[in-house]
């Protein structure tokens, strides 16, 4: 085991964005990386691994971690991102933007307004 590595994941975990719906003033902190895929019913036989990306974000003045699967389509929230940072000259750290997040109570929806 990579100690190292295992601690920075470990001092990450509690300090996820869990996103509530409403209107949120977002500064992204990091550029879009590679993180640990997100697994579904994990160690069962319908087990189901899903690839995800992360950002370090400020957000009501505290540093978070926000979690999102790979993008499928233009609204996904990877590709939205990928979108803010090509319109900002290829960088998203220091970009600052509103997120909307909407909720059916069991899947978050986001939009990205600048």
């Amino acid at each position: 085991m990579d100690y190292q590595n295992e601690l920075k994941r470990l001092q990450e975990g509690g300090n996820y964005w869990k996103a509530k719906a409403g209107q949120f003033k977002v500064k992204a902190l990091s550029e879009i990386e590679d993180t640990e895929p997100y697994v579904k019913n994990k160690g069962k036989p319908d087990e189901e691994s899903h690839e995800q990306y992360k950002v370090k974000i400020l957000i009501g003045g505290e540093e978070k971690v926000w979690t999102f699967g790979k993008g499928g389509t233009m609204a996904s929230t990877q590709a939205q991102l990928v979108n803010l940072a090509v319109q900002k000259g290829g960088k998203l750290t220091g970009v600052e933007f509103t997120v909307i997040v909407k909720s059916d109570g069991t899947k978050n929806d986001y939009t990205l307004v600048v």
